[in-house]
């Protein structure tokens, strides 16, 4: 066994407990940097289809982050029942989360939040578009814009139809003008 023996004077005690404080009061000055360069990161983070989805303004930012303007309110929040099988309308819409970079077949037989906002304005005018996050432990699983109409349409929510007519996702080239007559 090894002792070490070491005579402590009041100012070895002092200057000890000086340079504690220095270097807390140090931590305390760059701890509110720190944390602004976190929360900014988080403020980034909110609009990436991965992450964490835990209130409303966070589904909101997201949509709004990929061009859609919803109203800020959901109008529905329901539980629903993702199949253990899918069929070939599920397999045809996890393709859609396939091609945004989510997949529902890990979720299978589980339980989710769908959360549905109605879409202020579409890129074709067309009223009634609905903006879906289903959402599982606060984590987005599955997301779309659809049309409810009879030709209706559902695509993802990365895909902004810019100059589209309902029912296609992409973008269309525009067609050749029109010859215009005089007035």
């Amino acid at each position: 066994m090894i002792v070490f023996a070491a005579k402590v004077s009041v100012k070895k005690v002092v200057a000890g407990v000086l340079a504690v404080g220095v270097v807390a009061a140090g931590v305390a000055l760059l701890a509110p940097g720190a944390a602004e360069t976190v929360n900014t990161g988080a403020v980034q983070a909110e609009i990436d289809l991965d992450s964490k989805l835990r209130d409303n303004e966070q589904r909101v930012a997201l949509l709004e982050s990929y061009g859609w303007k919803v109203d800020p309110e959901p109008r529905s929040e329901r539980e629903v029942q993702i199949p253990k099988t899918f069929d070939d309308t599920y397999q045809a819409y996890n393709a859609i989360q396939l091609e945004q970079g989510l997949d529902l077949v890990p979720y299978q037989g589980k339980r989710a939040t769908l959360y549905t906002y109605e879409l202020t304005e579409y890129p074709t005018g067309e009223e009634g578009v609905t903006a879906n996050l289903l959402i599982r432990r606060s984590r987005l699983i599955a997301a779309d814009i659809s049309s409810a109409d009879a030709d209706g349409f559902v695509h993802g929510i990365t895909a902004y139809p810019e100059n589209s007519t309902a029912g296609q996702a992409d973008p269309v080239q525009p067609a050749e003008p029109e010859p215009q007559s005089a007035p």
